[in-house]
């Protein structure tokens, strides 16, 4: 191993690698570098390749001292300190990790609350298929160094990172004794798990040697019993072992742990298997720290990342760096609203300079040949969800859909632009003086809050199909032509306005058929548009129709004419007549909004603006009389009137 070139680990951690191997004649063929070849496998994490040695090791050489991130949220144990790469004297990266503890009492705890804690959950316990098969599926695993506050001797290990519940499930098959209840069983296989921890290489190969000694006396005494068949089904563990890793010069330190965590969360053996979200969050959360390394990004920014309180000088330092007034951004705790969180994680990684190392890394985290616009979108909806995940599940993972479609990220979010803060109805304000910041701002806090409740989601083909929408259009295409209309801009400050993150919001249909509170259909003033007794509901067709309305009445116009062809006739006449009357009716609403939007435009004249809304007194003359022209026109078209109720004539007197 020390011979071959491919194998860049230290001295003291060959000696380790060794140590756990039973099937040594095989390891030196697999190990020996010759002609330029040898017996190692790859596996690829991302862009990095991992050198494994495979075979098979002591089941009781093997540790868990990086914790079970596959189950971290289920296993109740200490969480395990961040891992760290280990260099060389040069300088040079090795491919050998590093964890810190306090002192080894400190690491031992922890080994022993992941195999206790792992046994404990429903499906992780594989004792019945291992006493009758063996561990099938090799587990996985890197040399890591543990160093110690105490300056405590540093224990080296070959530690788990893929395999934990089979090498637990081992360990308890090893041990088992039909005389010990179960949960003191447990406990049992924890403490065997300490104990091999805190014992020196040496140790555990003495007792290795002893036991195969024992157990093998023993077949060819006795034959096979069952204690017997319990070692040499459970004591053999096949493995895979990080020996070697491509890690170019300029890497940064992190890139060997951030490396392993990305095969082991690619990796589907486990009971509960990493999804596409699991992985872009995790991908994500490696991407923060990649650019917090390069000081592309703040400390301060990381915070917010993480979702946690800021301190005073943090908030100070925040608003330095982004050049923002931050006082109203903090609830009382220090932590930041969640829209607004959302919109500084957009602005912040959208910056080209940030935006292109971002896209680097995911490319090389995932071994992606590209990232595209609306797929980077997807790492960071992943983040800026963090706040209100828990408390609208129905309606999360379409909102990560979305996310993956775009989310908010339109052209504009991509220049050069500033934040605007304010109330909703300020932004609003600011969007119809033509503020280009103030509506991007606007789109990207009332898109995040209409994606997070499911209102707005992905461009499919049947959400037109059953007529759910008119006409397709991603997510960020539709905001960003949906806040360009004074209407548009009106339901986005109604929509920033009505948005809770701690209840499920929607629309009260589908998915989200358990929404706490839903969001009001509004006019182009502003008002709720009334529906019987009550209000209408904004639906996602209503986005669109706000948007861009003649395309909307045009593609409602071709659907009914498909549907009329689709029949085997044409439209009768009632029908076009229908339909005209309807577009004269849409017509009519828009003109009305326009006019009510060069109103307010004229509490400005003369000053700022030098020009009435109006023009001259001559062209407003021109409109009033193409108005009283149509008016005319619509009393010509008046139909007769109906008869009231109880002044029609009597049909059965008639005929008598």
């Amino acid at each position: 191993m020390r011979d071959n070139p491919r194998i860049n680990l230290s001295a003291e951690a060959i000696e380790t690698a060794t140590g756990i191997f039973i099937d040594v004649p095989r390891l030196t063929l697999l190990a020996t570098h010759k002609d330029g070849v040898d017996g190692l496998g790859t596996l690829y994490a991302g862009a990095t390749a991992l050198y494994v040695l495979e075979g098979v090791a002591d089941g009781s050489s093997l540790s868990t001292v990086l914790g079970n991130p596959r189950l971290s949220h289920l296993v109740n144990a200490p969480i395990s300190p961040a891992a760290a790469g280990v260099a060389d004297s040069s300088g040079r990266l090795l491919a050998q990790l590093r964890v810190d503890f306090a002192t080894p009492a400190e690491a031992r705890t922890l080994v022993e609350a992941v195999a206790r804690e792992t046994l404990r959950q429903d499906g992780a316990d594989y004792s019945d298929s291992i006493l009758s098969h063996g561990v099938m599926t090799p587990v996985e695993a890197v040399i890591t160094e543990v160093h110690y506050a105490d300056s405590s001797k540093p224990t080296v290990m070959a530690s788990l990172y893929d395999g934990i519940s089979r090498s637990v499930s081992a360990c308890r098959v090893r041990a088992h004794d039909p005389a010990v209840p179960a949960t003191q069983m447990t406990r049992l296989v924890a403490a065997l798990f300490g104990d091999n921890f805190a014992a020196s290489r040496a140790a555990r190969r003495r007792r290795y040697t002893r036991d195969a000694e024992q157990y093998n006396a023993a077949l060819e005494r006795d034959g096979l019993s069952m204690a017997t068949l319990r070692q040499l089904q459970a004591r053999r563990v096949p493995i895979r072992l990080v020996v070697g890793a491509v890690i170019p010069d300029d890497a940064a330190p992190d890139t060997l742990a951030a490396a392993i965590a990305t095969a082991q969360s690619a990796r589907h053996i486990s009971v509960n298997p990493w999804g596409d979200a699991a992985q872009d969050a995790m991908t994500a959360r490696r991407m923060v720290g990649h650019l917090l390394s390069r000081r592309l990004v703040s400390q301060e920014f990381a915070t917010l990342i993480a979702d946690e309180p800021f301190t005073a000088e943090q908030i100070n330092a925040f608003a330095q760096e982004l050049n923002l007034d931050f006082d109203h951004l903090c609830g009382a705790e220090g932590r930041a609203t969640p829209l607004w969180r959302a919109l500084l994680i957009v602005h912040v990684l959208t910056r080209p300079h940030i935006f292109v190392e971002a896209k680097r890394f995911i490319r090389s985290d995932r071994g992606f040949g590209q990232v595209r616009d609306e797929r980077y979108a997807g790492f960071l909806g992943v983040l800026i969800d963090m706040p209100w995940r828990a408390a609208k599940p129905g309606s999360t993972d379409v909102a990560r859909r979305a996310w993956r479609n775009g989310g908010v990220l339109s052209s504009k979010v991509f220049q050069d632009w500033k934040p605007v803060l304010g109330s909703p109805d300020h932004l609003r304000r600011r969007a119809d003086d033509e503020d280009s910041d103030a509506t991007t701002t606007l789109a990207i806090l009332a898109g995040t809050a209409l994606m997070a409740d499911a209102v707005l989601t992905r461009d499919t083909g049947s959400k037109v199909d059953d007529g759910r929408v008119p006409y397709r259009a991603t997510p960020p295409v539709l905001l960003s032509s949906w806040v360009t209309t004074p209407h548009g801009r009106r339901q986005a400050q109604a929509v920033v306005e009505t948005f809770d993150p701690v209840k499920a919001g929607g629309t009260g249909e589908g998915r989200s058929v358990q929404a706490h509170y839903t969001y009001l259909l509004v006019d182009t003033d502003g008002q709720p548009v009334p529906d019987g007794a009550t209000f209408k509901t904004l639906l996602e067709g209503d986005l669109f129709e706000q948007a861009d309305p003649e395309r909307t009445a045009d593609e409602q116009r071709k659907r009914r004419a498909a549907r009329a062809a689709a029949a085997g006739r044409t439209q009768s006449r009632e029908e076009r007549n229908e339909q005209r009357r309807n577009d004269l009716l849409h017509t009519l609403e828009q003109t009305a909004g326009v006019v009510k939007h060069l109103i307010t435009e004229a509490t400005d004249f003369p000053h700022p603006l030098n020009e009435h809304p109006m023009g001259n007194r001559a062209e407003w003359r021109k409109i009033q009389q193409a108005v009283r022209t149509v008016e005319d026109l619509l009393i010509d078209a008046r139909p007769p009137a109906e008869p009231e109720p109880g002044q029609s004539e009597d049909a059965d007197r008639k005929e008598a």
